[in-house]
């Protein structure tokens, strides 16, 4: 059998966060969730605002490395 990972980003920890949990729950996978080193605050509204101003701008914020090794996977599911 194939070994799987789930990694998510989810800013507010709603639907993604849900739907990766119910994706391991329903395979066996594990799961990892993607962090902003500098995480983001402030409204709903004001945090896809910045979102949109940084993907226009090619901006790619840092992210703190996940706690496993991805070369131990078979299949790697991502969501955001």
């Amino acid at each position: 059998m194939k070994k799987m990972l789930v990694v998510y980003y989810s800013w507010s920890n709603g639907n993604t966060k849900r739907i990766a949990e119910q994706l391991t729950n329903g395979t066996g996978a594990d799961i990892a969730r993607i962090e902003t080193t500098e995480p983001y605050s402030g409204s709903h509204e004001d945090v896809v605002g910045q979102g949109k101003r940084e993907v226009e701008a090619g901006f790619m914020p840092q992210i703190n490395p996940i706690s496993v090794n991805l070369a131990d996977y078979d299949v790697i599911a991502i969501g955001a």
